[in-house]
């Protein structure tokens, strides 16, 4: 039976289909082309004489088949069709093949090391001479492995792999599986050693494969990763770093750039090789079962840190690579890998399948990681940590990536979805766990909370727009899929199995995970599999519980209505839109809901109350005391009256425990949302915010920060006297706190304080604070004459961000050579950060000019167009120059449509007129945007739900800031 039947999928015939790949390349990193050669073990499913598989971008030189069953002679195919449309190559040959034969398809193939961070690219890197550098590289989901070698680019078509690279001696040549062989090549393209003939013969007869003797098989003529959108945010309340007793956590000193260390290769003669330079052979071991999304290989000049894993049975290698001169920086992500190996052994219950574990940093990488089994790529900014000199922020960060990444070596690379359809189970599982393992190794970072105020955060606002899609979506089209490459697949999915999970207990929930593992190790799986291991686990429908979160766009708001006495609470669901213009026809859906009550009675079912109709009366232990949704497990929002957030205000005040940091995260967030939706006013959320002036936990000021940040930027076309307004009530809320820690580092600081200060100087500085003004200026004069103490690493964005906005232009000149002479990623970021804070229109424009420049790398156009766009100034100046450059733009990044719905989001999702909006529908009628139309579209509803927002809310704002004094 098809499984794709009926569903509108563009899937390839099922014919045939492959067994075992066995790939032979050789990249050019001179010309930037590649050569490939590869044998294809099938077997026959119908009688055929046509052969389809994917190809993009790549030129098919010669196509020959040879039936092992029936032992013929080799035959080459006697028509080769390419369709561009649906990506694929049909070889058509003279002899028909028949069901339950094999046959051994080998194709030859040319291809280009592109430029654009997807299939077989190039990226760069100069040393400290100056000298250019280049690497070649691979990204290949969702359906980018076509770009590199000729394949069924599907999920479910799994296969074995055989991996060869042809590369320069002097380079270090990685791929999904260990070195088995390294040979050198001689003049003649002899392999020292070896029978083949030539550089460009046919792969090795591994697997039953019956290489062709025939001429002409080979031609002899070839030539050739956001940060968070928050001033000051520091993303962690943890303290300290990975602790110095935990087994296995200490990387070894050895270094190592892996060259080759044979000596008397003679270059090839073979055109387009890399002339001059001496070549070698490098063979891997055969890889598991896998997806061709999953393969990778990397050449390029690398050095290497490594450790082993302790704890486990069979010893896994570890190694971090990275570029030259920059092992230091890897030691703490090297610290994380086994542990994170280690874990999740335990946790699945199935060892992890590979002998080795790569971890490696790309210049040039559009996402932030990918999970390629036994080697995962990573931007830069998302593996490397310098303790001497790197923001502490971005410790959490990178910690999480890399158990995010070791997650999927399991769950995504062991089990694989089915089909993009259910990439969630891919990506918000290994989202839910990857913070679940950082919760386990850094409990003091109280990593959970951070994920509320964060990820959690961005599901809800996506899923809030009528131009949302369920968790479980539809692709039918490879240009559909990267378009849910978004919050719902990570962060909505992640936060649905921690609800899941919260509601099932962590155990039960483990053991039927594990019960999914072991039955469909290897294998494909549906989103109805999962349930089915669960529901064994844990004796429950899980179907039944979860369907509606997964299947439905949307969620819930659950209103409260109390009692005269408070002390019997009534319950009522609908559907939550960021807009507030729900109507009935939109209010069909309902969810079984956790209320997650507290506090509840001994009665265990108090802890599992279910709202699943429209409506539930609940009965409190104590009257008017009590907490909805705790820990913020469930996904949706809640609706308090306004007696109970009156109660809610005053122990917050008084720092009641009933409400836990990541409550009090949730509860700001909800009141911010449901003030844009007009279920409340925009100042009962001011008046919540006041409660906090006494915070002391930086995770909540994250989200005070947040809140406060909104509101400026929605309302940012208000009157001046009420802008200055919302700044002075700002400057109020983080006055006091920023002045009692101040700039200087105290030996008291622990991992949460450390953060907690940047945080609160940035945003009281911007506000305008007069001693905190003076005192980032000071410093940065004494810094940018050459007092590197003047400003340690941790408060440097601080003092750039405040000297940028409240200085002139010699302040930005002095800020950008900061950014130009910075070495480290995090260091240009933080610069970058700042300028974008400019108000001067013509630096906003010399800035735009800079994002496109040779100086800035095509993945981090983000950083500059996302701090323009929060920068209020600048944010039509943006608009403008993305629709006068849009051209050139949509041809920069033609294959990362990603980054180009990023630019459209960044260019018009904070606008908030109907005026805007209009704008932007008008500029992109007529424009071929098929790839991008969900971020338009999301962008589209977002400026309209702004624009009700102020329409609705201006006037309540102006009205509470002038009765508090903050407007004359």
């Amino acid at each position: 039976m098809d499984p794709h039947a009926g569903t509108g999928r563009v899937v390839l015939p099922t014919n045939v289909r492959p067994t075992h790949y066995d790939i032979t390349l050789t990249p050019d990193l001179i010309n930037f082309t590649f050569h490939g050669q590869i044998l294809i073990n099938l077997d026959v499913n119908k009688p055929t004489t046509a052969i389809t598989l994917n190809s993009n971008q790549l030129e098919i030189i010669s196509a020959k088949l040879t039936n092992l069953a029936l032992k013929t002679e080799s035959r080459y195919a006697t028509d080769i069709t390419l369709e561009k449309a649906n990506e694929t190559a049909t070889f058509t040959f003279a002899e028909e093949l028949q069901p339950g034969s094999t046959a051994v398809l080998h194709i030859n193939f040319k291809g280009v090391l592109n430029d654009n961070m997807n299939g077989f690219y190039r990226s760069s890197f100069k040393d400290e001479s100056g000298k250019t550098h280049y690497i070649a590289t691979t990204q290949f989901e969702a359906t980018d492995a076509r770009k590199a070698f000729p394949c069924w680019d599907e999920p479910a078509i799994k296969a074995t792999f055989d991996i060869t690279l042809r590369v320069p001696s002097d380079l270090v040549a990685l791929s999904n599986m260990n070195v088995i062989s390294e040979k050198e090549i001689g003049q003649s393209g002899k392999l020292k050693g070896d029978s083949t003939k030539g550089p460009d013969a046919a792969p090795s007869t591994q697997k039953g494969d019956v290489p062709s003797t025939q001429k002409g098989d080979v031609p002899s003529t070839q030539k050739g990763d956001v940060p968070s959108t928050q001033k000051g945010d520091v993303p962690s309340t943890q303290k300290g770093d990975v602790p110095s007793t935990q087994k296995g956590d200490v990387p070894s000193t050895q270094k190592g750039d892996v060259p080759s260390a044979q000596k008397g290769d003679v270059p090839s003669t073979q055109k387009g090789d890399t002339i001059g330079k001496r070549l070698k052979e490098v063979k891997f071991a055969t890889t598991p079962v896998m997806s061709t999304y999953l393969v990778a290989f990397i050449v390029g000049k690398f050095e290497y840190i490594e450790t082993v894993t302790k704890n486990l049975p069979k010893p896994i290698t570890c190694r971090v690579y990275v570029l030259p001169g920059k092992t230091e920086e890897a030691e703490f992500a090297l610290s994380v890998t086994p542990l994170a190996l280690e874990y999740f052994t335990e946790l699945f219950g199935v060892a992890y399948p590979l002998p080795k574990m790569d971890l490696i940093t790309i210049p040039d990488f559009e996402s932030g990681a990918m999970e390629n089994w036994g080697l995962v790529t990573y931007r830069s900014i998302r593996l490397l940590f310098n303790e001497k000199t790197s923001d502490l922020s971005y410790k959490r960060h990178i910690a999480y990536t890399i158990c995010h990444e070791i997650a999927h070596q399991w769950f995504g690379n062991l089990v694989t979805m089915d089909w993009w359809d259910y990439l969630w189970l891919n990506e918000g599982f290994a989202t839910w766990v990857g913070n679940l393992a950082v919760s386990k190794f850094f409990p003091e970072w109280d990593n959970w909370s951070y994920f509320i105020a964060d990820g959690f955060q961005m599901g809800l606002a996506l899923d809030g727009l009528r131009s949302s899609h369920p968790i479980e979506v539809p692709c039918k089209h490879p240009h559909e899929i990267h378009q849910i490459f978004d919050a719902i697949s990570y962060y909505k999915g992640a936060s649905c199995i921690r609800m899941l999970s919260s509601w099932l207990g962590l155990d039960v929930f483990l053991e039927g995970i594990r019960i999914y593992m072991k039955k469909h190790a290897y294998k494909n799986t549906s989103t109805e599999d999962l349930w089915a291991a669960l529901s064994e686990a844990s004796g429950t429908d899980v179907g039944q519980f979860m369907n509606a979160w997964i299947k439905q766009v949307g969620y819930p708001v659950v209103d409260v209505e109390e009692s005269d006495d408070a002390s019997t609470l009534s319950f009522k669901q609908s559907r939550y839109l960021s807009s507030g213009d729900l109507n009935a026809a939109e209010d069909t859906a309902r969810w079984t809901i956790p209320l997650g009550i507290e506090p509840t009675s001994g009665d265990s079912k108090h802890a599992t109350q279910l709202l699943s109709g429209d409506s539930l009366t609940f009965k409190l232990e104590k009257s008017g005391y009590y907490k909805i949704n705790s820990n913020y497990t469930g996904f949706f929002r809640t609706a308090y009256p306004a007696t109970a957030l009156e109660r809610i205000s005053q122990l917050i005040k008084s720092k009641d425990p009933l409400f836990t940091p990541g409550d009090r995260v949730g509860l700001l967030a909800d009141l911010g949302a449901l003030s844009k939706s007009g279920h409340v006013k925009t100042s009962s959320l001011l008046g919540l915010l006041e409660s906090f002036e006494g915070e002391d936990q930086y995770v909540v000021w994250v989200a005070i920060a947040e809140r406060i940040n909104v509101l400026s930027s929605v309302f940012y076309q208000q009157p001046e006297d009420f802008q200055k307004g919302l700044e002075k009530f700002q400057l109020r809320l983080f006055a006091k706190a920023a002045a009692r820690l101040g700039w200087e580092t105290k030996e008291s600081d622990d991992y949460r304080s450390t953060l907690l200060r940047k945080l609160l100087l940035t945003n009281a500085g911007c506000a305008g604070d007069e001693e905190i003004v003076k005192e980032a200026r000071k410093r940065f004069a004494s810094y940018v004459a050459g007092d590197a103490k003047a400003l340690n690493q941790n408060v440097q964005s601080a003092a750039f961000e405040i000297v940028v906005q409240h200085g002139d232009e010699s302040d930005f000149e002095k800020v950008l050579k900061c950014w130009r002479d910075a070495t480290a990623t995090d260091q240009k970021l933080a610069a970058i950060g700042a300028l974008t804070a400019v108000r001067n229109p013509a630096l906003v424009q010399q800035l735009l000019t800079i994002s496109v420049s040779e100086e800035v790398r095509p993945q981090d156009i983000g950083y500059f167009f996302g701090g323009l766009s929060r920068n209020t100034t600048a944010r039509h100046d943006l608009w403008d120059y993305i629709k006068t450059n849009w051209d050139m733009l949509s041809v920069r990044y033609d294959g990362s449509m990603a980054l180009l719905g990023n630019i459209v989001k960044s260019g018009v999702g904070r606008f908030t007129s109907e005026e805007m909006a209009k704008d932007c529908e008008n500029f992109f009628e007529g424009k071929k945007v098929n790839d991008i139309s969900r971020p338009i579209a999301q962008s589209l509803e977002v400026i309209r739900s702004n624009a009700k927002w102020v329409a609705r809310d201006a006037e309540d704002v102006r009205q509470w800031l002038t009765e508090k004094g903050y407007l004359a």
